[in-house]
């Protein structure tokens, strides 16, 4: 399966076609804790929290929630009521080997997750149309029960036809 058959089959996918496990996942990433100048003192296993699995092919997993920055920040993030937000890595498995990363935004103190936009590129910011349908997908299997396209549009993002990845 070449990567742009594997993103259009999970862009394609419903909800019901996957089954969420929450962690333990299992994909681990060792963070350094630092004691001083170049002096490591202890290690840190940081994990996602989510593992999901395409029930019409198990060799297809997602995983999500391995954070990559606990105070993201940037304009878009920052239009709606609660200004905290979060990335983290959404992680794209084939056959347990890792496929493709993308990074994701917990927005409004954790109420919807959103794509990141290319950065300099809007407003309007532009998601190809895959992303956007990834992004959707995900919000329905992880996020709760608020209104993905109703953040997507607040957020100052659109759908474009761009070729991704």
């Amino acid at each position: 399966m070449r990567l742009d058959e594997y993103v259009v089959l999970v862009a394609g996918s419903a909800a019901a076609d996957w089954r969420v496990h929450k962690s333990p996942t299992f994909h681990y990433r060792v963070v350094p804790v630092r004691g001083g100048p170049n002096r490591i003192v202890d290690f840190e296993l940081h994990e996602h929290n989510v593992v999901m699995t395409y029930a019409k092919d198990v060799g297809i997993n997602m995983c999500f929630g391995l954070v990559q920055d606990r105070n993201y920040a940037s304009a878009w993030s920052q239009r709606f009521p609660d200004k905290r937000a979060q990335s983290c890595f959404l992680d794209f498995f084939y056959n347990g080997a890792l496929v493709f990363r993308e990074t994701m935004v917990w927005v409004d103190g954790w109420r919807c997750v959103l794509p990141e936009p290319t950065a300099n590129a809007g407003p309007p910011f532009p998601i190809p149309i895959r992303k956007f349908q990834i992004s959707k997908l995900l919000h329905g299997l992880v996020g709760p029960g608020t209104n993905f396209e109703d953040y997507f549009r607040r957020a100052g993002m659109g759908p474009s036809q761009d070729p991704w990845p």
